[in-house]
């Protein structure tokens, strides 16, 4: 990657307007600085406390990291939930991921336009010692960014990309240790005890014999037992006598059944109903003078309109859903 620069300058665009969409300000980000860096220094270069949004790119064997400083967690709480949050708690992580992981499908739509590959693993939001086990490669490509317009100061940001060329070398284990092991294991084949006659195949002593012919006697019994009933005739009862559906429903008419009138509903994101206050106004999705749903146990069975009587709320029935229409909705 000997224009990795202007590789990283190529794309800067693109997420300047994914982060204007996501923090709804008009953001710029300018490169400060920008240096192959080894991987202890990138190590010594981040904050203890800074935020590391880690994948390893498969196609090109590489990974890819953002370094966020911890005042992260409260610019997208505060924007994306409502709510600052400036710890790092499974909130704040999960809500990363999902930031890192649209920022990851942006920039990928963009390398493909590009007629370039990657193929990005799973996203994870990692702290500085879990990132300092995960780093693969002896060089990393680095780009450090100030970004305006997110908070009133600008706000630290850098991006890694580790060469492909300077993968670390996986340490392979000493012949030296692995011949004491193979002498171990001859040694514990030569003390393991000689195999043992399967019980299974002693002979039985006569009092075991016994015992066995006594349970197997004991089998045939049940498995020979045979029980049956009558037939159950559901148009009588007990007595015999048959019951009309008019004594059936009686049974049912001291069932308490739910009734609940809807005016309507509204979806809203979890931001706004944490913004909600005294005095604040939803507006429902229903039109004024549209008939309301009257619902029993959560169905709806007739539409109406809603009535004053007296000091209470009522509902004149418009019309009732019929039992096709009921049937249709379940199915």
């Amino acid at each position: 990657m000997e224009n990795w620069k202007e590789e990283f300058q190529k794309y800067l665009p693109d997420v300047e307007k994914f982060l204007t969409s996501v923090l709804l300000e008009e953001t710029h980000i300018e490169i400060v600085s920008s240096e192959v860096l080894e991987k202890q220094s990138v190590l010594d270069t981040a904050q203890k406390t800074d935020i590391f949004l880690f994948t390893r790119d498969q196609e090109n064997n590489a990974d890819c990291l953002i370094v966020l400083e911890e005042e992260w967690y409260g610019l997208l709480s505060s924007i994306m939930l409502g709510v600052e949050e400036k710890k790092n708690n499974e909130i704040t992580r999960d809500l990363l991921k999902k930031f890192s992981s649209e920022l990851s499908a942006t920039l990928i739509k963009r390398i493909e336009q590009n007629g370039q590959k990657a193929e990005p693993g799973e996203m994870q939001v990692l702290t500085h010692p879990q990132v300092e086990k995960l780093l693969a490669h002896t060089e990393y490509f680095f780009a450090k960014m100030e970004i305006e317009g997110v908070a009133d100061e600008n706000v630290r940001a850098a991006f890694l990309v580790g060469n492909p060329e300077a993968i670390e070398a996986e340490e392979e284990p000493e012949a030296e240790e692995e011949a004491p092991k193979q002498e171990e294991s001859a040694k514990a084949d030569k003390k393991a005890p000689a195999e043992k006659p399967d019980p299974l195949e002693k002979d039985f002593s006569p009092v075991e014999a016994k015992e066995m012919e006594e349970i197997g006697s004991m089998e045939d019994v049940i498995s020979g037992s045979h029980i049956e009933f009558e037939d159950f005739d559901e148009s009588s009862n007990g007595n015999g006598h048959h019951n009309g559906d008019s004594r059936s429903m009686d049974l049912l008419k001291d069932v308490e059944m739910d009734v609940s009138v809807e005016l309507g509903r509204i979806e809203l994101p979890l931001g706004k109903v944490l913004q909600l206050a005294k005095g604040s106004v939803i507006e429902l999705e229903k039109l004024a003078g549209e008939p309301v749903d009257i619902l029993v146990n959560g169905h709806c069975i007739a539409q109406g309109e809603v009535v004053v009587i007296d000091e209470h709320f009522g509902v004149r029935i418009a019309n009732l859903v019929t039992t096709r229409q009921r049937i249709a909705k379940l199915q």
